[in-house]
């Protein structure tokens, strides 16, 4: 771990420079000597805000003091992305700020990219892999303040209004935006009832192709919302907002009377074996009242015996994992199958997917983008399927954009695969056309 000492070292850190990060108080006169200097006049200086998960909280899992290593991995690799003039400092247990000499061509959004993207690959532990999530905020010299803590009040703020979008977004410093985003999710909140009662919120229908069985055996349900001052409002701005108000149950449950509705339909047309996926929030699902709420509505809108799958995220293992298991158990007595969406980009482990009753594994995008160039991905791939394989489960390779993911894709026959290559999420009468 980082010692006082350490941490209060004021020194820039350079490129292969052993990792010795200033800490607050020695960034801020850092950054008023940057500000006071002569050249400044005549360029930008950026600040970006990251905030990452907590990485103790991989403690809990793994019974060792994993968040050091990692804090340390993690450490390494920022230091590589600095410029000579660039500084990087640790301000708090999982919050950094970069320091960016803007007098180069590369602007602190290509900066704060690179950064995400670096966040897409697993850090190694022990052989086991953990992926780490962030938010970045950045602000700019003069733009946004002429001292050093408003600079970092505004990079802050930024930071924070980046992650009411989820987690790996990057947002500016600019009070107008941070304001008008402020009164939106206030008004977004207060408008959910209505919308989920009126309409405003539907869903579409994303297909799914199976390689085996060479059809659609399956689609997965998307919430969308057009608001009729904002416009189309995306799910990422406003589920959290439902969680936050205590509306995702009633999303929940319109999710699944419109899935019985789709079900009746297929049922009319004679398509038959097809299943649909619903999305449940971890907030949802940890409640007390779940259980009950799911088995009341499969009775009343006749969903008991249909192709019903719920998805779930990595995120819910984070905690209660023996309630977790216990719920999940239950549903699967209910004929529900149970999907975990986004694999890999959590920290799901052998001892996880032994234990719960997973019937399907939805490898994330970010392994089947660029699946066709990238040898280590593709032998990632190869390695999760031959996992899946072996513990009986399912798996369904998201984000296929192209022809060239495909062709490596469909080499492994039993997957499923779900993209814009086959099908944008689609209203569900044309989702029964093309069943047809």
């Amino acid at each position: 771990m980082l010692t006082q000492e350490d941490s209060s070292m004021v020194e820039p850190i350079h490129i292969n420079s052993f990792i010795k990060l200033p800490n607050y108080s020695s960034f801020v006169e850092l950054l008023r000597q940057r500000l006071s200097a002569e050249y400044s006049k005549k360029t930008f200086t950026a600040l970006l805000f990251i905030e990452f998960d907590d990485l103790a909280y991989f403690n809990d899992t793994f019974g060792f003091n994993i968040d050091e290593i990692l804090t340390i991995k993690l450490n390494k690799k920022l230091s590589l992305f600095l410029n000579s003039k660039d500084i990087l400092a640790k301000v708090g247990n999982h919050q950094y700020i970069i320091m960016q000499d803007l007098s180069s061509f590369e602007t602190p959004e290509i900066l704060a990219k690179r950064i995400l993207h670096m966040l897409s690959e697993p850090f190694v532990v022990n052989e086991n892999m953990f992926y780490i999530h962030a938010s970045i905020g950045i602000s700019l010299f003069p733009v946004n303040g002429d001292n050093a803590y408003k600079l970092i009040k505004k990079a802050k703020s930024a930071m924070k209004n980046a992650q009411k979008n989820g987690t790996n977004h990057i947002a500016f410093s600019h009070q107008e935006t941070i304001a008008s985003s402020y009164e939106k999710s206030i008004r977004i909140m207060a408008d959910l009832p209505a919308a989920i009662e009126n309409g405003e919120i539907y869903f579409l229908y994303q297909p799914q192709y199976s390689y085996s069985e060479k059809r659609f055996s399956g689609a997965e349900m998307l919430a969308r919302w057009i608001h009729p001052e904002y416009g189309e409002v995306s799910p990422e701005f406003f589920i959290p907002l439902a969680e936050k108000n205590g509306m995702i149950g009633s999303l929940t449950i319109k999710a699944l009377v419109d899935a019985s509705k789709a079900f009746t339909l297929f049922k009319s047309k004679n398509i038959n074996d097809f299943y649909l996926s619903v999305n449940i929030s971890p907030i949802f699902l940890m409640t007390s009242a779940f259980y009950k709420t799911i088995k009341f509505l499969m009775e009343q809108y006749y969903l008991q015996g249909e192709k019903l799958n719920f998805e779930i995220t990595e995120d819910v293992l984070m905690n209660n994992t023996d309630h977790l298991i216990k719920t999940l158990k239950k549903l699967k007595k209910l004929d529900i199958g149970i999907e975990m969406d986004d694999f890999g980009t959590g920290y799901t482990s052998l001892k996880h997917l032994a234990s719960l009753p997973i019937d399907t594994l939805k490898v994330d995008q970010s392994f089947i983008s660029g699946i066709d160039k990238d040898v280590k991905k593709k032998t990632l791939f190869k390695a999760i399927s031959d996992m899946a394989h072996a513990l009986n489960i399912n798996l369904i390779a998201e984000g296929v954009e192209n022809s060239s993911e495909e062709k490596v894709i469909k080499v492994f026959e039993s997957i499923t695969a779900q993209g814009y290559f086959y099908s944008k999420p689609i209203h569900l009468d044309t989702l029964v056309e093309k069943l047809k």
